[in-house]
């Protein structure tokens, strides 16, 4: 167990649960525990004034290799799994993508097993979507993004039949705290601690998700579509650190070669050992 509550200090203020960013304390009949979804961020034994809060005798296992291998082999993924860590620096022996390209078609790579580990800017993105990604967007002049816009994304047969619909799904979604120079993006076995991770799922696949998150706290995930795939990915997952579900939109969906009867998650790394260790206790473990 990361952490414990011990019962007999515990006054029952309620701090714990109401500050733990993993939701991972929980209440019942009046007494507090924490669940399988700790990640030893320690924020529950700052917001205890009893010190009834203590490390147990083990930690999270945030290995990215094993995790990585136990997801594929519990849930029967056949495709590869996206790490995603912000930074305003390259990591080093990273190498920029020098683009352009979309943020979606390496996913699509990475979903094939064919990506490696790159660090991704909004000057080296092909669309504006990048900013919603949290890392900016490239730069062009006045004509070439009114071109580009009339082309691909306005107007009858486009994603958005004027101009004034563009943005209007970005109140659904929060805002990033700044954004960032770039990300790494790669395969999870090859990035160490990501912020956010994202695969392709089947309904039954995200139904054992959901499953594994709701068994100790009752949460469900929630799902978007109708927005671009980088909005609907990465914001709630990052900024709330709550996992979601969607179909993604018809560039991304095309770009990163998701199949008919998939849809992407996106799950906040910190939360992934816990949903592991619960898929093991759910009804499907029986399958």
């Amino acid at each position: 167990m990361s952490f414990f509550i011990n019962q007999e200090l515990c006054v029952e203020c309620g701090g714990c649960f109401s500050n733990c960013p993993n939701g991972a304390v929980l209440k019942n009949r009046g007494a507090y525990s924490v669940s399988a979804m700790c990640s030893d961020c320690g924020t529950c034994i700052h917001c205890c004034p009893v010190g009834a809060i203590k490390q147990g005798k083990t930690k999270t296992d945030f290995d990215n290799q094993k995790i990585d291998q136990a997801l594929k082999n519990k849930l029967s993924l056949k495709r590869g799994i996206v790490a995603m860590k912000f930074s305003d620096k390259a990591p080093e022996g990273i190498p920029f993508e020098e683009g352009p390209h979309f943020w979606c078609a390496i996913c699509g790579d990475i979903f094939e097993g064919k990506g490696t580990p790159v660090y991704f800017t909004g000057r080296a993105s092909a669309c504006g979507g990048s900013i919603m990604a949290g890392i900016g967007t490239p730069q062009s002049d006045s004509e070439e993004f009114k071109a580009a816009m009339d082309a691909f994304v306005v107007g009858e047969g486009k994603l958005f039949i004027s101009n004034e619909f563009i943005s209007k799904g970005r109140e659904f979604f929060p805002l990033f705290p700044k954004q960032f120079i770039g990300a790494l993006l790669g395969p999870l076995e090859q990035v160490k601690m990501p912020d956010i991770i994202y695969f392709p799922v089947t309904p039954h696949q995200m139904a054992m998700i959901s499953t594994a998150y709701a068994l100790e706290t009752g949460n469900i995930i929630s799902g978007f579509t109708g927005a671009p795939m980088c909005i609907q990915t990465i914001p709630v997952p990052f900024v709330e650190n709550k996992p979601v579900f969607n179909t993604g939109d018809w560039g991304g969906r095309t770009r990163s070669g998701l199949k008919e009867d998939e849809m992407l998650v996106s799950i906040p790394y910190k939360l992934v050992p816990g949903i592991l260790s619960n898929l093991d206790r759910t009804s499907y473990a029986n399958e």
